[in-house]
This record gives structure tokens, C-alpha cells and sequence, in this order.
């Protein structure tokens, strides 16, 4: 690769070794002290022959840009270049598959001495040990298939029921993953038996039933892959017979006009209680009480979206009971709110608008039209404090979307980002952040919200940004996105390690067929 001449950079002393957290660390520090002069810390890769060297430049302002290259002379090619303060994230970048999870974890989180919220930058995402529970194709290289499939087809051609019993008969041994322009699912077959499956966030029989309501997608079977998890022991035909049931019962609801963006409210507010009993008891078997609860909620003011975010559902669990209420005549939807104003005699105390978005201008990045970074630092500081002193739970989802462009990953240009906030801040609530993370990265701060909430929210941004293009310049080319979330007191009690573990979920989602990735889920490296 052709580079313009510059300065000599600071040659730090050549390693006999892969690089420590210890070396990336002095190698910042170094560069630190020569601002705006390259820092070189070069090693041998263990075959003896590859040489890498580390370059990392710190400006007057903003974090250090770092740069691996390798090899020597025309030979060296720019492997990557990368912008943050985060040493950590940094080694895991630099350090092949097979080092990262011998890193000794001990020293790589610290406490910070500010008000014990992190926000110093003394936590870092260096949870590299961490790890999703099976191996991925990773989504931000979809377009490059790890081993040919033995078979591969579409769900237009082979609903899912049938394609699921069609790899149950016989012996067959291998994983079957099936994508759609969203996420993906994965399922794996010992010998024509089911053992495990997994579509977004749930496994087992839930992952199978929620499977048997897609209708577009492509599948692919890899022969005897394998895995050590084993979620499914029932037999497939008698779990799709409830997915079945499932799958007709959500092309009711479609035919309805059911929509997550719908308002749901009663038909009869003065229905008694033996009333709503004998009305349901006609449709779908339900848990009564789950009925009763949701029935409850209903007020006109909510969307579906909404009351799933409130109170986290799984599919098999909400739509039987939305069926029977649909079905029974006991709810109505409604594009608007019904709203009761109680206020219509109150004079209106006018706020000063034009104050308020001069203060908001001046927290958001002129070039994007988002909240900064600092800005989204100084409401999780205050939200973490609100946390403390009435102990609600808030989780954060760090995100990155990139589009894809003949050879490598763009970021997206400035009108498309526009649209993607516009987006965000459709289905997001007025209380919810949304801004910068670090460089290249965003993050949503969602107050008074646990992880399974976040998740749903997360899943809803993924379909609101890939419904259509965002731009026109962007209808032939897809968007390549990996979400991380994780909460307090949930995941953890400070600050900075919630960013840290929302950043380590979103790096696995990267290399996952699953975009949205909890700290939750992942799995501690063994001792």
C-alpha cells in the first residue's frame, strides 16, 4: 500500500513477544507526551516471519488514532485504523482469535476515583474473555460464507414447519441457519434429532415458535457442525404443532390491523370481571390471569409497542392472548390515542422555546444534528444518580450502523444519518437519549427500562432503520448493524462498567448472526 511520506515515528523497542495491555498502554502514554508525532510498536506474529507494527498518533484534541500494520517495504499493508482512548478494545483488535482468551482479566478493571461513577475512563470494554455460546457467521461480513452449504433454498419455497420435520427425518447432523434482512436464527440437528435452536434472544421450543411465524427468508445447512448446548427435548413435530397454532393465530392478528404502532383500548370500560371470563373462555387456551393483567393495562393511551416494552412478552405468551380479545370482541384498535384531558380548563404556562432549543443546539454535533458524546456522558452521569437515590433500573444500548460498499463497510454520509435519528426518535420515548458514543458508534440511554425492555426497543429500531432505504442513494446497498445492551443494577452497579459491558455485547454482535447481543447472555471465561 502507497503511503505519502511523513516523519519518522517514535520507534518504541521491538517486542519478542505478542504485545500486553501493558505495552498498548505505554505505547499511549508515549504518544501523549509527542502530540501529534506517530508512536511505532512493532513485534513478530508467533510464525517468526509476519511482522506487526502498532502506530498510534495523539492529536491536540480527541482520542489517539491508532494503525496496525503488516508486514515490510511494498510488501506491508494497512490491516485496520481505529480512533479511542480505550488500550483494551485496542489489544483485542490486535491480538489474533486464539490470544484474546488467555488475557488475564484481574487488571483490566479498576475503580474509578470520581463518585464512583467510571466515567473517568478507568473501566474499559477488556472483557475479552467473554463469549457468545456459539460460533457465528459474523453479520458485519454477511456477504462472505465461512464453507459452502450442502443445501440452501428459500422460505417461499419451503415454509418453515416443513423444512424443520424435513431435516427430522433421516439422520442428518449439521446446523441449519435461516436469515431474513433483520436477524437470523440457528438450529442444529444430531442425527435428524432437534438439540438446540436459537432466533434473537430466545432458545429451545420459544426460538421454534417464534421461527414457525416467519415467512420470508433463505435457510442454509451446514453438515456436521456441531454444538455443545442441548435446549430442545421434545420432539420437533409436537413443537410445531403449538407454532402452527401460533403462526394462524398471527395472520389473525395481521388481518385485524394489529400493528406494534397500534393504540389498544376496551370496548366496554364497565365490563365485569365474570363478563371478561365468559367471553374469553370461548377462545385460544390462556392463562386467565395473564389475560386479566393485560386486559388491565389497556387504556387507549399505549401502543403494543409500548405495553411490550412495559411488560416484556414472548410471542407464544401475548399473541393467544390478543386472539382471544380480538376474537371476542373485547378491545378496539385505533391509529391515535384517546386521550381524557382533565386540563382544558387550566391556562397553558408557555416554556420558553426558543431558550430550551438553544440549549439542546448546543449539546448536539453540528455536523450530524445528534446529541455529542460529552452530552450523552454528563445524562447518564445524572441518570445514574437518579438510579441510586430511587433505586429504578435504566439500561443502554450502544449500537453502530454502517452501509455496505463494494469492498469494505462506510459510514453513513450525513442525510442518511439524519433520517436514521428522525427514525430512532419515532419509536424511542420523549425520556429516552439518543447520541454519539465515542467515534463511530451511538448509544441510547433508556431510563426507568430493563434489559428484556431495552431489547424490544433494540428489535424495533433494527426494523424501523431496514423497512426502506434510508436515502436513495442507499436502496441498492444494505446497512450493516450490531447492537449491545446491558443495565443497572442488572449487569452491574457504576457506570462505566454498564458502557463496558454494552460495548463488549455490541463487539460479539459484530461477529454474531445475532445483531442484538445482552451482556446477560454471555458466558464468563472459564477459571
Amino acid at each position: 500500500m502507497y503511503r505519502p511520506k511523513q516523519s519518522s515515528p517514535f520507534r518504541l523497542p521491538r517486542l519478542e513477544s505478542l504485545p500486553g495491555l501493558g505495552d498498548v498502554a505505554h505505547a499511549m502514554e508515549e504518544a501523549r507526551k509527542r502530540v501529534g508525532l506517530a508512536v511505532e510498536l512493532a513485534w513478530m506474529m508467533p510464525d517468526r516471519i509476519n511482522l506487526q507494527r502498532l502506530v498510534v498518533t495523539c492529536r491536540d484534541s480527541g482520542e489517539p488514532t491508532w494503525e496496525l500494520l503488516s508486514g515490510e517495504g511494498r510488501n506491508e499493508i494497512q490491516s485496520w485504523t481505529y480512533t479511542t482512548g480505550d488500550v483494551a478494545l485496542v489489544l483485542n483488535l490486535v491480538l489474533p482469535e486464539p490470544d484474546r482468551n488467555g488475557i488475564d482479566q484481574s487488571n483490566l478493571l479498576s475503580s474509578s476515583s470520581e463518585r464512583n461513577t467510571g466515567l473517568s475512563g478507568g473501566y474499559s470494554t477488556s472483557l475479552m474473555g467473554l463469549h457468545s455460546t456459539s460460533p457465528r457467521l459474523p453479520i458485519f461480513q454477511q456477504a462472505k460464507a465461512l464453507k459452502a452449504p450442502t443445501m440452501e433454498g428459500t422460505l417461499e419455497d419451503m415454509p418453515i414447519p416443513n423444512l424443520l420435520q424435513s431435516f427430522a427425518v433421516g439422520t442428518n447432523t449439521g446446523k441449519l441457519a435461516i436469515t431474513d434482512d433483520q436477524t437470523a436464527a440457528e438450529l442444529f440437528y444430531v442425527e435428524g434429532e432437534l438439540v438446540h435452536a436459537q432466533v434473537l434472544n430466545l432458545k429451545g421450543e420459544l426460538a421454534v415458535t417464534e421461527l414457525v411465524t416467519w415467512d420470508e427468508g433463505r435457510f442454509f445447512f451446514y453438515r456436521d457442525e456441531r454444538t455443545d448446548q442441548h435446549t430442545i427435548t421434545r420432539r420437533v413435530d409436537g413443537i410445531l404443532m403449538e407454532g402452527v397454532t401460533l403462526l394462524d393465530q398471527s395472520k389473525f392478528l395481521m388481518r385485524s390491523g394489529l400493528k406494534m404502532d397500534s393504540y389498544l383500548d376496551k370496548k366496554d370500560p364497565n365490563l365485569t370481571e365474570s363478563e371478561f371470563e365468559q367471553r374469553v373462555k370461548q377462545g385460544a387456551p390462556c392463562d386467565i390471569n395473564l389475560q386479566k393483567q393485560f386486559y388491565l393495562r389497556l387504556n387507549g393511551n399505549s401502543t403494543m409497542f409500548d405495553i411490550l416494552r412495559e411488560q416484556p412478552m414472548v410471542k407464544k405468551d401475548w399473541v393467544p392472548v390478543l386472539f382471544n380479545m380480538i376474537r371476542s370482541d373485547l378491545i378496539r384498535l385505533a391509529d391515535t390515542p384517546h386521550v381524557v384531558d382533565k386540563t382544558s380548563l387550566l391556562q397553558s404556562t408557555a416554556l420558553d422555546r426558543i431558550a430550551i432549543d438553544g440549549v439542546v443546539k448546543q449539546m448536539k454535533r453540528a455536523d450530524t444534528g445528534v446529541l455529542s458524546y460529552p452530552a450523552f456522558q454528563f445524562f447518564i452521569e445524572q441518570e445514574f444518580f437518579r438510579s441510586q437515590f430511587d433505586g429504578a433500573p435504566f439500561s443502554v444500548i450502544i449500537f453502530e450502523v454502517w452501509v455496505w460498499g463494494p469492498e469494505k463497510l462506510e459510514a453513513l454520509p450525513s442525510q442518511a444519518l439524519g433520517e436514521m435519528a428522525r427514525r430512532i426518535g419515532v419509536v424511542k420515548r420523549s425520556i429516552d437519549v439518543l447520541a454519539h458514543f465515542e467515534t463511530l458508534h451511538y448509544a441510547l440511554l433508556l431510563p426507568n427500562t430493563e434489559t428484556a425492555s431495552a431489547a424490544i426497543l433494540a428489535h424495533r429500531v433494527l426494523e424501523v432503520l431496514t423497512d426502506t432505504s434510508l436515502t436513495s442513494n442507499l436502496a441498492t446497498r444494505k446497512l450493516a448493524m450490531a447492537f449491545g445492551i446491558a443495565g443497572i443494577p442488572e449487569d452491574c452497579r457504576e457506570v462505566g462498567l454498564l458502557l463496558s459491558a454494552a460495548k463488549v455485547a455490541k463487539n460479539i454482535a459484530q461477529k454474531s448472526e445475532f445483531p442484538i447481543i445482552m451482556f446477560k447472555d454471555l458466558q464468563a471465561p472459564s477459571p
